[in-house]
């Protein structure tokens, strides 16, 4: 006989001791991950009291990962000129600054940087840039640069070259070239997806691939082809950084650059294509260092705030369901725990063993309370998918995500509240304690159902369509929903199953209700 057909022929009371072990045993966890700073330093306070005697394993420490807004930084805004763009194209040319901008400051170890365009209503475009963490304004600014334009430029008229039969354009760093008149093509930086430093495997020379975006690759072709015999430049800033001459046309969106580079001009020249992908000249317009202090102090105001709200809704609901509603804020604790913890970027296994550990119980729940089935499946699945993948990477803690925690905890407490008076109805109809609490569960969740999915639903446009603000608070709401689902069917579920028995049915007021069948 397995544990599976052994855990199956116990009582219920029974197995929710096995399940209130476990959940104890998971509260630990994620009380440990929350609370990492303040446990270390209470072990190391006890062992030196105690002269080692007693010595507490420590933790590892996992810092949230706070926004601009709450861990202060550089707030820059750019101006972009999009005049010699067509009308047509100007919307996808601002959305390639903003992922190039977004791609260099991510180079640079920016946690989260938040990157966005406006229109302003005098009808300029603006690039807003928010760096977290970053105090040096002159390092930001650095870091984004003014006006950093990649071109591709042909000749007007014809230099004559000596070529060699290739599939790739050679470099030639010959100064004739550089007299040469050039003239723009629609070949830019918004084409080019990379440039890699690569080495010769004849002589272990250093090269520079190129490889173009599909509109690129076609653009490059055809400069190419007409282009046989002439130099192509290269410009950075206006400033001529390569002129290869083109064997033949060039087709498949790869190029490749060589000359007499040492490895240090290789990378530099690789450096400056890759950070000079900009199809839009941008000029700084506006900048501002946002001071940790008033980080600090929206933290403080936001967590005085949630404990008190907190507090509210456990006065609440202990002074009408009194005791279930004790049961609710131990399992409102929980659920707050659970929450903080998947904020921080968790290990991969330690991420997956949380998840598996409330999907699993959720999914043994549901079936004990016979409404399982294949769209739950469903839904648990979606939701156990999405919970790892945040939970395994780091999510940037802003004020408005802190609002969508917050609201969270009122969703976490409807759901509770749904399953008490779904309870107190099947006591009114005569029913046993028991009997009314598995009733109650089961009746409640078509209505926890259709109300944490429509609101799940809304949380996934915010998350996908919304600004950052908007999706940060959209993604804190969304974990909030999905770990309520866990405290308020889970764990109130095996509270309740482990306090039932003669003598809370001898204090029926305890639960709120003289209508208690005695048996």
């Amino acid at each position: 006989m397995n544990i599976i057909e052994k855990f199956s022929k116990l009582s219920a009371r029974a197995k929710a001791w096995w399940i209130l072990g476990l959940i104890v045993v998971f509260t630990i966890t994620v009380g440990l991950l929350v609370t990492g700073s303040g446990y270390n330093n209470f072990a190391k306070n006890l062992s030196k009291k105690t002269n080692g005697i007693v010595a507490l394993p420590l933790v590892k420490e996992i810092p949230f990962s706070l926004g601009l807004d709450l861990q202060g930084g550089t707030h820059l805004v750019y101006k972009a000129d999009v005049s010699g763009i067509p009308a047509a194209d100007q919307a996808s040319a601002l959305e390639s600054v903003r992922d190039v901008i977004e791609h260099r400051v991510n180079v640079f170890g920016v946690s989260e940087p938040l990157v966005q365009v406006n229109h302003s209503a005098g009808g300029d475009y603006r690039i807003i840039a928010e760096l977290a963490g970053i105090k040096d304004v002159n390092e930001a600014i650095k870091m984004i640069g003014e006006t950093p334009l990649l071109e591709f430029r042909e000749t007007v008229a014809s230099a004559p070259i000596v070529l060699n039969a290739s599939s790739t354009s050679n470099i030639s760093l010959d100064a004739g070239n550089q007299q040469v008149s050039w003239k723009n093509t629609e070949l830019s930086g918004k084409d080019l997806k990379r440039a890699v430093l690569e080495f010769d495997q004849k002589d272990g020379s250093p090269y520079v691939s190129l490889e173009f975006n599909d509109n690129g690759a076609k653009e490059f072709a055809a400069i190419t082809e007409r282009n046989i015999g002439k130099p192509v430049a290269i410009l950075l800033d206006g400033q001529v950084i390569s002129s290869p001459n083109v064997n033949e046309k060039i087709s498949g969106g790869k190029a490749m650059i060589s000359g007499s580079f040492t490895i240090d001009e290789a990378k530099n020249l690789v450096k400056r294509l890759n950070s000079g992908a900009l199809p839009v000249p941008i000029s700084l317009i506006s900048q501002q260092t946002v001071e940790s202090s008033l980080g600090a102090k929206s933290i403080n105001n936001s967590l005085v705030a949630g404990l008190i709200g907190l507090l509210l809704v456990s006065i609440f609901m202990i002074a009408i369901y009194r005791f279930p509603g004790v049961l609710a804020v131990v399992s409102l604790l929980v659920y707050g725990l659970t929450v903080l913890a998947i904020f921080k970027a968790l290990p991969l296994w330690l991420a997956f063993v949380l998840v598996a550990i409330m999907i699993g119980l959720l999914f043994y729940t549901f079936n004990e309370i016979k409404v399982f089935n294949g769209g739950v499946a469903l839904l648990f699945l979606v939701i156990g998918v999405l919970l790892f993948v945040y939970a395994s990477k780091s999510i940037t803690l802003t004020l408005s995500g802190i609002a969508g925690f917050i609201m969270s905890i009122g969703m976490a407490v409807d759901a509770n509240i749904l399953i008490f008076e779904r309870v107190k109805e099947e006591l009114r109809a005569g029913k046993s304690l028991s009997l009314a609490v598995d009733e109650g569960f089961r009746r409640a969740w078509p209505s926890i159902r259709d109300g944490n999915t429509s609101t799940i639903l809304t949380c996934f446009i915010l998350m996908f369509f919304g600004t950052s603000a908007v999706q940060g608070f959209g993604t804190a709401l969304f974990i909030g929903l999905a770990v309520s689902l866990f405290s308020a069917i889970v764990i109130t579920r095996t509270l309740l199953t482990l306090v039932l028995g003669k003598w809370l049915e001898k204090h029926s007021w305890l639960i709120g209700s003289n209508l208690v069948k005695k048996n």
